[in-house]
């Protein structure tokens, strides 16, 4: 039997983990954290829950790649899915869905409404969206298909693509100015790039429909538009992230496999290019026929393998890795009852149209002090076990530089925190005389969590002519999966996605 060490115990490790010892190998997963779940985690105290990481997580269908990843493992059935949507409020205007539906374009038609003069260029523009959304769905079909169903699917593909590869090498922000003049509509689009601090003129084009699919604001507008199959779907995870990381957990104890908490990785040991195993902080070695490896790609390779064992091409390569910036959190128990002021679990609260300049100054180490946006999630309305009853869970978060300009984020951390909360008031008023607990989480906090540097919140940001860290590594038996390695697609499902399929291009190697 190969043995298998397993560096990490986020969802990409677990999800490797999982299929490691189903098929039959000997695992051992070291984290070096005292709880499994990386950011895929919740924490609870004084009776209320928090999600650290995905709240409105896609592709967790029984026929999408994260669904899958459950049904190949028979644990489907063992985490229960709650479809929603979310609200979004910009600056000017709101695009809460109505109560009443109007179809699956009521976003574009509220929009033509309100910016009447830019009625044919949103026509177009969604014209444009509905192609990439074909296209995107038709990729999906195609990875699962087989025989003349791919063929056929490829040819459809091909052709569909004709109608949008003009835009192929296009930026985000130049499909936004070919088609828009108006600054509020362009930041309807790209707002949900400050997500993963990433500039709209770094962010490919036909990524932006993507991003915006339709149903993530209103679960009403159909999955399945057109014949070219059903587009991604959004769901909660009731109970909490947690509920997901206990699964997985319990499916790999119950395969022989081992988790062990609180236990960092110093080195990795290795004789003629290949890996014999790891030695941990507290001077244990332990042998591997194999590892995987996940987390902070600068942080492993250069502290754990060491820069002299890779070829300078490779140490090019993850220096130009690019990161997102972290985040800042407050996670509130309170006695409010929040739909007062905000309909659903889940809202994006946009502050700005300037996205670009946004993200610059992110970047720069200015800190928005949530004036330029954050969002407000209240996961006790989908799972109230997570508040006492009569008593609400919330979240109030934001994109933050991972170090300040001026000061650190343990001198600033209370002032940045009333000031966030100042912002927040303007969509619940009074909400800091309804707190019952408090915990702050700042980017000082996640880098101990993460054991990393840089503190990249969702690991690579999606900028285009870059990736991450090639996952066949120059290191035979060493592999690298997670946030920050080369072909995941970014967030919970692509991470999950890229584990399974490293996996089993390892266990093909074998066979």
């Amino acid at each position: 039997m190969k043995k298998i060490i397993i560096i990490g115990a986020g969802m990409a490790g677990l999800t490797a983990g999982a299929y490691l010892t189903q098929a039959g190998y000997e695992v051992k997963i070291f984290e070096q954290f005292p709880k499994i779940g990386g950011v895929t985690a919740t924490f609870s105290k004084e009776g209320f829950s928090w999600d650290l990481g995905p709240m409105l997580v896609q592709d967790f269908l029984r026929d999408e790649p994260a669904g899958n990843i459950l049904v190949d493992l028979g644990i489907y059935d063992q985490v229960q899915f709650l479809q929603s949507d979310r609200g979004l409020v910009m600056p000017e205007f709101d695009l809460w869905k109505p109560k009443k539906y109007f179809g699956q374009f009521w976003r574009r038609d509220k929009l033509i409404e309100l910016f009447p003069e830019e009625r044919d260029s949103l026509i177009k523009y969604y014209q444009f969206r509905e192609r990439v959304s074909d296209l995107m769905a038709i990729s999906r079909r195609i990875d699962t298909a087989t025989g003349i169903g791919k063929l056929l699917l490829k040819i459809r593909m091909l052709f569909l693509f004709q109608h949008v590869k003009d835009k192929k090498s296009m930026s985000a922000a130049q499909i936004m100015n070919e088609y828009f003049d108006t600054d509020a509509i362009k930041g309807v689009f790209l707002g949900l790039l400050a997500d993963f601090v990433t500039k709209p003129s770094e962010f490919p084009a036909l990524g932006l429909p993507i991003i915006n699919n339709e149903n993530a604001f209103d679960i009403r507008v159909p999955l399945q538009i057109t014949s070219a199959g059903p587009r991604p779907s959004y769901h909660y995870i009731l109970g909490g992230m947690e509920k997901l990381v206990h699964v997985f957990e319990e499916y790999i104890l119950a395969h022989g496999g081992k988790i062990y908490v609180n236990s960092p990785v110093e080195r990795l040991l290795i004789q003629k290019n290949r890996v014999q195993g790891i030695r941990l902080r507290n001077g244990n070695e332990i042998t591997a026929d194999a590892i995987f490896a996940s987390g902070g790609a600068k942080e492993f390779f250069f502290n754990n393998v060491g820069k002299d064992r890779l070829p300078p091409a490779y140490v090019d390569k993850i220096i130009d890795i690019p990161l997102m910036e972290s985040v800042h959190m407050i996670h509130l128990g309170i006695d409010l009852d929040p739909r007062k002021f905000q309909r659903a679990a889940l809202c994006y609260y946009i502050g700005t149209n300037d996205v670009e300049g946004a993200v610059i100054r992110c970047r720069q180490g200015v800190y928005h002090e949530g004036k330029d946006g954050f969002l407000i999630y209240v996961p006790s309305l989908h799972s109230p076990e997570m508040a006492p009853e009569g008593k609400f869970a919330m979240t109030i978060y934001t994109i933050a530089p991972n170090k300040l300009d001026h000061g650190t984020w343990n001198e600033r951390r209370d002032e940045f925190s009333e000031k966030l909360l100042i912002e927040a008031e303007k969509v619940i008023p009074n909400l800091r005389e309804h707190i019952l607990v408090k915990e702050i989480m700042t980017p000082a906090d996640f880098r101990i969590r993460t054991h990393q540097s840089h503190h990249a919140f969702g690991g690579r940001a999606p900028i285009m002519g870059k990736s991450g860290a090639p996952h066949k590594t120059p290191i035979k038996g060493l592999w690298f999966i997670g946030s920050q390695s080369d072909k995941t697609a970014g967030g919970l499902p692509g991470t999950m996605l890229h584990s399974k399929n490293v996996t089993k291009e390892f266990l093909e190697t074998l066979s």
